[in-house]
């Protein structure tokens, strides 16, 4: 099959990251891949499958295909008035939680198009608010990249925290990097640690402890910073899936997140991680202290961790996809 991906850009993110994995194990599959993007987008994530530059993503601009799948509510019109193939609507998070034209964003799942949701909270809240049903395609991760390296800590005895910084000037306060910092604060004096801290290029963070800062942009880059800490933690208020708790379980680091949503398909509270509620500062503080200074039982959850995400492939993922879009031609 012919299938294209119409995106604004490949950058820093959750949901360019899906994009670019789902594209390239669609392409393994044996399928004709193709992203279009405008020329002013950015490309941080490697791709294999074609990539189309153009001026401006426009209905002209969309190249004949079987499926068109638009992943953003900003992408779902150009494809649906190009007419040149079988529009599905790939949605990667209901946009109009965050954006600042919901009624237009929600206006984007109301065309008749199918849609595609990636888990089971994102499937019933898009009926929720819409009343239209989907269908859910799980998220993935790349064990071939994503997995364990020797840990620091074991030679020097510092316990590391990675934590993935998203700009609230940008809009991601739902991130909940506020909270963390409040949670870490709390902690400072309590135990020794150290925090490595990833943000985009261009944000501008100030942290209210030393921590050391990274820029990754590439898999390999991430999964070393997710596979040298002894924790990672995950703050988010809403997920529609949530790749990064994922991504450091297969990397063999223990997991505090928060209960956002879309991961509940993969997280397991007291199994694979230790989950607490969204924006209770006292209970995230708790449970990044207790994993610290527990190590038996942070070894224990990093290595059920491990064992779990390997089921997660992004193969299954394009099976899933590939699947959905033959039932639908």
């Amino acid at each position: 099959m012919k299938i294209v991906f119409p995106v604004l850009s490949l950058e820093m993110g959750g949901g360019a990251r899906f994009i670019y994995h789902l594209a390239n194990a669609l392409l393994d599959k044996g399928h004709d891949v193709e992203v279009v993007m405008p020329e002013k987008g950015l490309q941080v994530w490697p791709l294999r499958a074609k990539l189309r530059r153009v001026k401006e993503l426009t209905p002209s601009s969309i190249p004949s295909a079987d499926f068109i799948l638009p992943n953003f509510y900003l992408t779902v019109r150009p494809a649906w008035e190009s007419q040149k193939g079988r529009v599905v609507r790939l949605s990667l998070g209901y946009e109009p939680l965050w954006v600042p034209d919901s009624v237009t964003a929600k206006q984007t799942y109301l065309i008749g198009a199918p849609i595609m949701s990636i888990s089971q909270w994102h499937r019933q809240l898009i009926r929720q608010e819409t009343g239209l049903e989907s269908t859910v395609i799980s998220g993935g991760v790349d064990t071939s990249t994503f997995h364990p390296y020797p840990k620091p800590s074991e030679q020097t005895g510092h316990k590391n925290i990675f934590y993935i910084m998203r700009d609230p000037v940008s809009g991601y306060t739902w991130k909940g990097g506020a909270d963390f910092l409040k949670a870490v604060t709390r902690l400072e004096g309590q135990i020794n640690f150290e925090l490595t801290v990833s943000i985009p290029e261009s944000a501008q963070f100030t942290s209210p402890v030393p921590c050391r800062l990274k820029t990754s942009t590439t898999d390999q880059e991430l999964t070393l910073l997710y596979a040298q800490a002894d924790l990672f933690v995950y703050t988010s208020f809403f997920e529609a899936f949530g790749l990064p708790p994922l991504e450091a379980m297969a990397s063999g680091t223990a997991v505090v997140t928060t209960d956002c949503g879309g991961n509940r398909d993969y997280v397991r509270n007291g199994e694979n991680c230790l989950l607490v509620p969204p924006s209770d500062i006292d209970q995230l503080s708790s449970a990044i202290y207790y994993l610290l200074t527990q190590d038996a039982e942070r070894q224990r959850l990093a290595a059920s961790g491990h064992r779990f995400a390997q089921a997660w492939s992004w193969h299954r993922t394009a099976d899933q996809v590939e699947a959905f879009l033959l039932s639908v031609k």
